[in-house]
């Protein structure tokens, strides 16, 4: 962090009234279609104009106006244009008491790297094509191949667009990345070095003031050596998004009320001591925007089907509110984040715990200490801005369990061991602090620490408190 910023920081700490304005993105890329670019469901923005997913980044209107750096919206003849993108990201984790374990502790260090390359023909037709390669050093033995990854074709999908008397109308088919709904559910998976993929086809149509999202896509199924994935053919997710804007103010839209319907097939999925496939619908509704110093963000979501021979009946209710307490320096905010997801069913009958999906690496923290099933858990916090390229926050969270006939769950659905046995609701209590600066350069630095300390259940189960923490550097172009 440079100097000022550094100043700032600890101005913000000792009351002063520093504030250093943020820098002028390098970059002018936008987002394509008229709907709202925040709530266009094309997935989180990285900051500096860029978008995680990168294939969401438009660099037309750029070029045009001779602001486009080199490599973006190429020229290659006639109406054919080629973008080149690129991210490396170096991040070091370390674990103790890895997942509750009394003793396993490690550190290790990743790097993913990626290309990008999106061609454009015309303002219709355009093929996105992504490879990317991960490695690590330390950690387990075996890791995962999206870990450890010699080369992967990441992505790979045709994009056929039309103008549709001023909305926006199309499909994607194809490799894809997709993250189309509540974080709570959907994600990219950035923790892990490549990013998780769909095959299938995604329909959309974007207005000025709503849009809607159909999709049918089966999972990608990683290898570790080169090209050497698979499409899934049993892991499904199908459903529609849509999202509506509500209000708007005097700088654009403040509102939006988001439905979605999942349908998920996810086979072997252990729960309650049994390996079955999990078949569920997931529908629901999402309320987000902001109301002056307010934020909030609100998904209810129910969920039915059948696991195995047995039914499901299982809900979730994620709210996030934050309250800006000063214009002034630092743009101090205090924040709630309260999450509850069912749990219970072990006995028999019907299933009660409620299944996340593929919810978002760092919803609950990047160390997966906690999952959002049989979950209650309140989080204040706390957070300052000394720059608006600059963010900390601390979170203190206080976790019971919904239901106590289930175990206590860490991420990936894994319940922990002795856990559903054990008497008691508290399961403990949550620290996460986190910090991130958005460099010159499209670069971004960050850290995190997380700890959970042991209640009622987990000390009568004989497992130990955890602590994780990570620092990474990430470069996009």
């Amino acid at each position: 962090m440079n100097g000022s910023a550094t100043a700032s920081v600890l101005a913000c700490i000792v009351g002063s009234a520093v504030f250093e304005p943020g820098l002028v993105a390098q970059t002018a890329a936008r987002v394509p279609g008229p709907f709202p670019a925040q709530a266009a469901g094309w997935g989180p923005p990285a900051g500096g104009g860029l978008q995680y997913a990168r294939w969401a980044e438009d660099w037309s209107a750029a070029r045009e106006q001779g602001a486009a750096p080199p490599g973006k919206a190429m020229p290659l003849g006639g109406d054919t244009s080629l973008t080149l993108s690129g991210e490396s990201r170096l991040r070091a984790n370390h674990y103790t008491n890895a997942r509750l374990v009394d003793g396993d502790e490690y550190t290790e260090g990743l790097w993913r790297g990626v290309l990008g390359a999106d061609l454009h023909f015309g303002d219709h037709v355009r093929f996105y094509g992504e490879l990317a390669h991960g490695d690590v050093a330390g950690g387990p033995d075996d890791p995962a191949p999206n870990i450890a990854n010699d080369v992967a074709a990441n992505q790979a999908f045709v994009d056929v667009r039309s103008d549709l008397g001023g909305s926006l109308v199309g499909a994607m088919v194809g490799r894809q990345e997709f993250a189309d709904g509540p974080r709570q559910l959907l994600g990219l998976g950035d923790g892990a070095n490549l990013h998780r993929t769909w095959n299938g086809v995604r329909g959309y149509l974007h207005g000025e003031n709503a849009r809607v999202g159909v999709f049918a896509l089966w999972a990608t199924r990683f290898g570790s050596g080169g090209f050497d994935e698979h499409i899934d053919g049993d892991e499904r997710l199908y459903g529609a998004s849509g999202s509506i804007v509500l209000a708007r103010g005097d700088r654009g839209a403040t509102t939006f009320m988001e439905p979605f319907w999942l349908s998920s097939r996810v086979p072997d999925v252990r729960l309650h001591d049994e390996v079955r496939d999990d078949r569920r619908d997931t529908p629901g509704v999402r309320l987000w925007g902001k109301d002056g110093r307010v934020g909030f963000d609100t998904t209810v979501a129910y969920q039915v089907g059948r696991r195995g021979d047995r039914g499901v009946d299982a809900w979730g209710v994620f709210a996030i509110h934050d309250v800006l307490l000063t214009e002034g320096s630092c743009r101090p905010q205090a924040t709630l984040r309260v999450d509850v997801a069912t749990g219970g069913g072990s006995g028999g009958g019907a299933v009660h715990t409620f299944h996340p999906l593929y919810t978002s690496s760092s919803y609950l923290g990047e160390g997966r200490l906690l999952s959002l099933s049989n979950l209650l858990l309140v989080s204040p916090g706390f957070a300052i801005a000394p720059t608006a390229d600059t963010k900390l926050s601390i979170e203190y969270g206080f976790a019971w369990r919904f239901a106590n006939d289930d175990a206590v769950y860490g991420g990936g659905l894994r319940a922990y061991p002795g856990t559903a046995a054990a008497r008691g609701d508290e399961i403990g209590r949550m620290l996460r602090v986190e910090g991130r600066w958005n460099a010159p350069k499209n670069v971004v630095f960050a850290f995190g620490y997380e700890r959970l300390e042991t209640g009622d259940v987990l000390d009568r189960a004989g497992l130990p408190a955890a602590d994780y923490a990570f620092v990474s550097v990430t470069v996009r172009y």
